[in-house]
């Protein structure tokens, strides 16, 4: 196996059995000691693993390596499974979807507003790019002759949102909440496009104005 593969193998292991001891998992895994608790001091380095001494009596310790919370998630963490699986039961009870992504979108857009300060159209852009970069909804943002594009290169629930679309108006929505303009979404990553690209024209319409006038 490759030392990847290993490490992924003996965390799995270590979270299978509630915690292990080198000898006990070089003789399950065929793998010498030495090469074991190489693999585990990295996994432990990675914050995966931690480990604690045994005593037995006299003479040197042994130690057990358990899980950390962390290295448990990367091993049982099905969030996106479970994500998609939701969504799907929502669409066959046909949840409202404008609800949920006006929910999903206000949580989101509550949680980063105290990041994007009062500035031009173009200094919010950067700052809401800057506080969306961590959710995984934005990477970066360019500006053209007539507007200014911001772009996703990676779908962090690309299955959700295959499975209900839901998920990428949310996205929307929250960029529209902290901008305080119009955002159109002209290519999207759950439709097999390249990337998740969001237009706003360089003299947008200011949804509190677009109120105004509307009242």
């Amino acid at each position: 196996m490759r030392p990847r593969e290993t490490r992924t193998t003996l965390l799995e292991r270590v979270v299978e059995l509630g915690g292990a001891t080198v000898a006990q998992l070089s003789e399950e895994l065929d793998i010498s000691d030495a090469t074991v608790r190489r693999h585990l001091d990295r996994l432990e380095a990675e914050g995966l693993l931690q480990v604690e001494a045994l005593r037995r009596g006299p003479g040197r310790p042994s130690y057990l390596y358990r899980a950390t919370d962390s290295g448990v998630r990367t091993v049982r963490d099905h969030t996106p499974e479970l994500a998609e699986r939701l969504l799907s039961e929502m669409s066959r009870l046909q949840v409202e979807k404008a609800a949920l992504s006006e929910a999903l979108s206000d949580q989101v857009a509550d949680a980063h507003r105290a990041e994007v300060p009062a500035g031009s159209l173009e200094q919010r852009v950067s700052a809401v790019v800057d506080a969306l970069r961590p959710e995984g909804i934005l990477d970066h943002w360019q500006r053209t002759d007539q507007e200014l594009k911001l772009v996703n290169n990676a779908c962090p629930y690309l299955g959700a949102a295959t499975t209900n679309s839901c998920v990428c108006d949310a996205d929307r929505l929250v960029i529209e909440k902290l901008l305080g303009v119009e955002v159109e979404q002209t290519l999207r990553l759950a439709e097999g496009d390249d990337g998740c690209v969001y237009v706003i024209p360089l003299q947008p319409i200011s949804l509190d104005a677009e109120f105004k006038q509307a009242v």
